[in-house]
C-alpha cells in the first residue's frame, strides 16, 4: 500500500512538473509571412519574454502556419496556440465593443491629433482604455477564452491611386477599394464607389483598372507593391488606421504565475511599441522611394482634407448609432469622448518618440506597468 501511495505521488508530481512546463513553454500564432517585418518583430518579443522572466517563459514563433488570420480567433479560444495578433474585424459578432473602439481611430485625422505619428497617439489610447475602462471588452474577451494583452495600429490609411485627384469632384464615381466599414461608408459618402477587394487582389486590380484607387496604409504602399501600379499618393484623407489586438488563451495565462504574467505584460508593451513603430518606418521608407519612380507623393488637395474632417465629425455619432442599432451598445457616444480625450493626451506622449524602445518605456509606464496581473484575465 505504501508502495502503490508514493507512487501515485510520483506520477502526480511529474504531471505537475509537465503541466507548468506546457504552460511555460508557449506558442504564437503570427499571421504575417516569416520575412516580413512584423514576423521580426515578433522573434524579437519571444526574446523579451524570455529575458524578462529569467528564462521560466518561452515562446515559439509560428509565421502564418499555426493559424492564419482568419483561423485565429478559435484557435485560441481553444488552446491550439496560446498567443496571436488577432483582427477583431473578422469577427464582428464576437467583439462588438472592441471593434466600435476600433472605429473611433478615423478621430486621428482631425486636426488636433493629424501628423505622421498618430498611430503611436491611437495605440496607447485605445489600449488605455480597454485595459481600464471597458469591463464590456474584458467580458468579450473572456467569452472567447482569451485576455487582452495590448493591440498596435498600422499608420492611417491614405488614397493610392492610379488617377490624378485634384479636388472632391473628382472623387464623384471612382472606384475605390475599401479595408472595412468605415472606409466603405466614406466612399459613399464622397461620391465614390466603394469596392470590397483583398489586400492581396489589390495590387492586380489597380494594374487592371478594376479600382481606380485603394484607401490603404502607408506601408502597404510598399509592402503589397502598390509602389509598382500606383502613380498618385495623397495623404490627410480617408485616414483612420487598423488596429491589431494581441490577445492570449486565458487558459495558459492563468497557468503562469504572477511574476511571468508581469514578464508578459512588459514584452507586450515592447510589442505593440516594434509593431506600431514598424509601420511607421515603412511608411517613411515609400515615401522616400516615391519621387524616384515618378510617383506624385503628397498632401490631398485642401478641400478633401476639409471634406474629410467634417464627414469624421459627423461619422462618429454614426459609428455609435450603427454599434447601438446592431448590437445594443448605448455608450458609443460616451467612449467616443473618452477616446478623444486620451487622444489629447497620448498625442502629446508621442510626439517627439523617436523609436521603438522609447515608445515601449512609455506605454509600460503609463499603462503596463499599473495593470494588477493577481486578478487581471480572471
Amino acid at each position: 500500500m505504501t508502495r502503490t501511495f508514493k507512487a501515485l505521488l510520483a506520477g502526480a508530481s511529474m504531471l505537475a512538473v509537465g503541466t507548468a512546463a506546457h504552460a511555460n513553454n508557449l506558442s504564437f500564432a503570427g499571421g504575417w509571412p516569416p520575412n516580413s517585418s512584423p514576423t521580426a518583430k515578433i522573434e524579437d518579443y519571444a526574446k523579451a519574454v524570455e529575458e524578462y522572466s529569467n528564462g521560466e517563459v518561452s515562446v515559439r514563433v509560428f509565421p502564418l502556419s499555426l493559424l492564419s488570420f482568419s483561423e485565429i480567433n478559435a484557435g485560441l479560444r481553444d488552446g491550439i496556440a496560446d498567443v496571436a495578433g488577432n483582427l477583431l474585424a473578422y469577427f464582428p459578432s464576437e467583439f462588438p465593443n472592441l471593434n466600435m473602439l476600433a472605429e473611433f481611430s478615423e478621430l486621428v485625422e482631425l486636426e488636433e491629433f493629424s501628423g505622421e505619428l498618430s498611430s503611436l497617439a491611437f495605440t496607447g489610447a485605445i489600449m488605455e482604455y480597454v485595459m481600464t475602462s471597458c469591463p464590456a471588452c474584458m467580458e468579450e474577451m473572456s467569452a472567447q477564452n482569451q485576455v487582452y494583452l495590448g493591440a498596435a495600429s498600422t499608420t492611417s490609411y491614405v488614397l493610392q491611386c492610379a488617377v490624378p485627384l485634384t479636388s472632391v469632384a473628382d472623387l464623384e464615381g471612382k472606384r475605390i477599394r475599401a479595408a472595412g466599414a468605415y472606409w466603405a461608408r466614406w466612399a459613399e459618402g464622397v461620391g465614390a464607389t466603394p469596392v470590397s477587394m483583398s489586400i492581396n487582389e489589390t495590387l492586380e486590380g489597380l494594374n487592371q483598372g478594376v479600382v481606380d484607387c485603394t484607401m490603404s496604409n502607408t506601408a502597404d504602399f510598399v509592402n503589397f507593391g502598390f509602389i509598382d501600379v500606383v502613380d498618385y499618393v495623397y495623404v490627410g484623407a480617408p485616414g483612420a488606421q487598423f488596429n491589431v489586438p494581441f490577445t492570449m488563451n486565458k487558459d495558459s495565462w492563468n497557468g503562469l504565475s504572477d511574476d511571468n504574467k508581469g514578464a508578459m505584460l512588459r514584452a507586450h508593451a515592447k510589442l505593440a511599441a516594434d509593431i506600431a513603430w514598424v509601420y511607421v518606418e515603412e511608411g517613411r521608407a515609400g515615401r522616400e522611394r516615391a519621387p524616384d519612380m515618378g510617383i506624385e507623393y503628397g498632401p490631398a488637395p485642401d478641400d478633401i482634407v476639409a471634406l474629410n474632417r467634417e464627414f469624421i465629425a459627423e461619422d462618429k455619432d454614426a459609428i455609435a448609432s450603427i454599434y447601438n442599432e446592431r448590437f445594443g451598445i448605448t455608450n458609443g457616444a460616451e467612449a467616443a469622448d473618452a477616446l478623444t480625450e486620451l487622444l489629447g493626451k497620448w498625442t502629446e506622449l508621442t510626439k517627439d518618440v523617436s523609436g521603438g524602445e522609447e515608445l515601449a518605456e512609455i506605454y509600460e509606464a503609463e499603462i503596463f506597468s499599473k495593470v494588477d496581473v493577481s486578478s487581471y484575465g480572471k
